[in-house]
């Protein structure tokens, strides 16, 4: 399991380390008059008591930030001039600074500090001392472009990681939503046309037994394939194509005594076996919809291709196709789920509820799919 930005180990964690280094401006009061020293120490508390507060609180850094380097400058210019090295501490409050001007304005301000105490004791600094004191102050300046880079290499990787849970969330989101659309579309098929033969046989079974008997055997053998359709939708291995969903669905319309008629013209073995299981789904819920909620006689189904397009359109002569029944409500939720798996292959959707004239729908999907 991946921790959390929060619980993440973060860079300085242990800046508290770095308070063993005023051991040398502890040093350096220690030599000096006793009303100077006290005044030393209450200062360099505060210095320290900034320092800890500029780890702590990001809103007010840039504050913590200034009033350091005003109390290193004290300490440089009443204390020792060899105390401008405590302009480290405030190195790794510069790099954690949230924008790019701050950082700029700080480092200028820095390096303006260091200039003018250098040249406030020149005397100290020149010669030998120089020498001494060159490679630190090199340091002192480099040093800050190195910890803010590595700052924001260390946010960048943190926001990867956030976005990568991100995408991990969406995508276990998008595997529910289609494993709902193909219980949706699967189940209800499957369940609408046991509905339809179990009422069947219900009205034969004093008439015709025998055939009440086959109807109830044909029952059986409906739940046990939705058995199986269950099954390979879990598994991940659920298909369908357009061949099988045209033998289904001529047997559920025949079932509800609606005529199929078909147009195809559609080569279908050279259609990419994704534009088949899509437009078979589709299929199998637009003819669910028509037994359902439209009350029609008659049914037509076309397809076809084009030089640019896979197409496909359904259209029936119900009466009130766009007024489902009191006792069913429509949820929308076919629609929905026909829309979504064409989203995923580009692919478009008309839909005219029909109540003067047929309903229809259009499906479209373009023979070469974009991916972005």
């Amino acid at each position: 399991m991946n921790k959390s930005p929060g619980n993440r180990k973060k860079p300085f964690d242990l800046w508290y380390l770095w308070f063993f280094y005023l051991i040398f401006p502890v040093m350096s009061l220690s030599s000096m008059p006793l009303p100077q020293m006290w005044i030393g120490f209450a200062l360099l508390a505060f210095f320290a008591l900034c320092v800890t507060l500029g780890f702590k609180d990001a809103k007010r850094r840039l504050i913590y930030v200034v009033v350091i380097c005003l109390l290193v400058m004290y300490f440089a210019t009443m204390y020792s001039p060899y105390l401008i090295y405590m302009f480290f501490y405030a190195i790794p409050l510069m790099g954690l600074l949230p924008t790019t001007r701050q950082f700029i304005s700080t480092l200028v301000t820095l390096v303006a500090t260091v200039v003018f105490i250098i040249l406030l004791d020149f005397d100290q600094f020149y010669g030998d001392g120089l020498w001494y004191f060159l490679p630190s102050l090199v340091v002192m300046l480099v040093l800050p472009f190195g910890i803010r880079s590595r700052m924001k290499a260390t946010e960048l990787k943190m926001k990867l990681t956030v976005a990568n849970d991100e995408i991990a969330r969406l995508a276990m989101l998008d595997e529910r939503q289609r494993i709902s659309r193909d219980l949706h579309d699967t189940l209800g098929h499957t369940l609408s046309l046991i509905t339809l033969k179990s009422e069947l046989a219900e009205k034969l079974i004093f008439k015709n037994p025998e055939q009440a008997l086959l109807e109830v055997k044909d029952i059986q053998s409906t739940s046990r394939a939705a058995l199986r359709q269950v099954r390979e939708l879990i598994s991940g291995m659920n298909t369908a194509s357009v061949l099988e969903e045209l033998k289904k669905s001529e047997e559920i319309l025949q079932t509800a005594g609606i005529v199929l008629v078909l147009d195809n013209t559609m080569e279908l073995s050279v259609v990419p076996p994704i534009v088949q299981n899509i437009l078979g789904m589709i299929l199998r819920e637009a003819i669910t919809n028509v037994i359902k909620h439209t009350g029609a006689t008659k049914c037509t189904l076309r397809l076809w291709e084009a030089a640019d397009i896979w197409g496909m359109s359904l259209s029936d002569n119900g009466p009130a196709c766009g007024q489902p029944k009191p006792e069913q409500p429509s949820s929308g939720r076919g629609l929905l789920g026909m829309k979504e798996r064409l989203a995923f292959i580009e692919g478009t959707m008309s839909f005219h509820k029909g109540t003067d004239i047929e309903t229809k729908l259009v499906v479209q999907i373009p023979r070469i799919i974009k991916h972005s």
